[in-house]
């Protein structure tokens, strides 16, 4: 009776990865990217919210969850991320299974002009995928194509793809199994209860030493000496030794996934792993109630030190100042300047102070004059207060 294979699992895990980074880059919500870091805004979209590069905090929050959530995935399902999920391994994976149709079919010369075409391809549409995280993916299009005005994007769209394409064609497997640290790091990850590809000691008897496990392995260990740092538990060996056994007595591989080292045992999370989970959940928590609770509107002020004050005839003096607005929430809003009531009888604003319009998710810088009456520059600080619809939403004290 024919065994059920791991090779199809991993296959349809590492497509559905592909076609959500392929396809990601161009959903939107409510007209914003859903994921993006958006250079030219200077703003990063997470599930369509914008955050700005002045609120980094959020940034911060995001990366350090991006990172608890993947020590998270490390300390359950151990070094299934190498095999299943990792971009080196699926796009060496895709490679191989690409270029490995016509292997057999072709003669040498003929297959590896097919493995380089092959390693080319991918690497160029790694290439114009991480583009697109960084920029509209229309303009990724229109700017390559217009490359004699764009040198920058076509240099480091080709910079990208000749690592993609060294590393498809020579790096390979090599970089796993001599140079990433992250084997070392699941060993101190390590849990009880944490998944792990084994040859279990109650079935060394009933091993064949056919050695179909060690020729399936694309890092060349053999499974039946125990843990090596080099395994990245892709499976391979288990279909291997599935596909001989089946025809045994038996009727069952003699390698398989089990959680911690006990025979039978279930998923037991162990303390590892509910402090990763304390923390993934926690940090999810900052940064949803951060999103939400963050201010929609920006204000910064700074004094233009290239004009110089001047002293009118009724002896007030008059600064020169720059405004920076903006609008972060998501439709268009109108703004006003206006000085706080402590100071208003002895500071006015001159110039473009209301009815300021920010478009959504933008910035708008302006240059307007602060008169301080005749002996009250030496009053102290004066806070300036920014409203929108009647309603303070921003305030800055500036020293005269």
């Amino acid at each position: 009776m024919p065994l059920p294979r791991i090779t199809d699992k991993r296959r349809m895990v590492q497509a559905l990865l592909i076609a959500t980074a392929a396809l990601l880059p161009f959903a939107s919500v409510g007209g914003n990217p859903f994921l993006r870091m958006d250079i030219g805004l200077r703003t990063l979209f997470l599930a369509g919210i914008p955050v700005r590069i002045d609120q980094f905090y959020l940034v911060l929050l995001a990366t350090l969850l991006g990172l608890a959530l993947f020590l998270l995935i490390t300390v359950v399902l151990g070094r299934v991320w190498c095999g299943w999920l990792c971009p080196q391994t699926v796009f060496n994976d895709l490679a191989e299974l690409a270029a490995g149709r016509f292997q057999k079919k072709l003669p040498p010369f003929a297959a590896a002009l097919i493995e380089h075409f092959t390693a080319l391809i991918i690497a160029k549409l790694i290439a114009f995928n991480l583009l697109c995280w960084f920029m509209a993916p229309a303009q990724v299009v229109s700017r390559l194509l217009d490359y004699n005005s764009h040198p920058l994007l076509l240099s480091c769209f080709l910079l990208v793809t000749l690592f993609g394409y060294i590393n498809l064609i020579l790096v390979k497997r090599s970089f796993c199994r001599s140079y990433c640290p992250y084997g070392r790091l699941q060993t101190a990850l390590t849990d009880q209860g944490t998944l792990n590809l084994a040859f279990p000691e109650e079935h060394r008897h009933l091993c064949l030493r056919c050695g179909a496990c060690l020729r399936s392995c694309p890092m060349g260990i053999d499974i039946r000496e125990g843990f090596q740092i080099e395994c990245i538990n892709c499976g391979r060996c288990i279909d291997a030794c599935r596909g001989v056994m089946e025809r045994r007595p038996e009727g069952f591989g003699l390698i398989d996934y089990r959680f911690g080292v006990a025979k039978g045992s279930g998923f037991k999370p162990g303390g590892k792993t509910v402090i990763l989970l304390a923390l993934t959940l926690l940090l999810g928590v900052l940064l949803v109630w951060g999103l939400i609770d963050r201010n929609q509107s920006a204000f910064a002020l700074q004094r233009i030190a290239t004009v110089a004050p001047r002293t009118m005839p009724d002896g007030s003096r008059v600064q020169p100042w720059r405004a920076v607005i903006g609008n972060r929430s998501q439709s268009t809003a109108s703004y006003s300047i206006r000085v706080s009531p402590v100071a208003a009888g002895s500071v006015t604003l001159l110039g473009p102070v209301d009815n300021i319009s920010i478009a959504p998710n933008q910035h708008r810088e302006i240059t307007f004059m602060i008169r301080h009456r005749a002996g009250a520059i030496s009053a102290g600080p004066v806070e300036l207060q920014l409203f929108s619809a009647d309603k303070q939403v921003a305030s800055v004290t500036i020293l005269p």
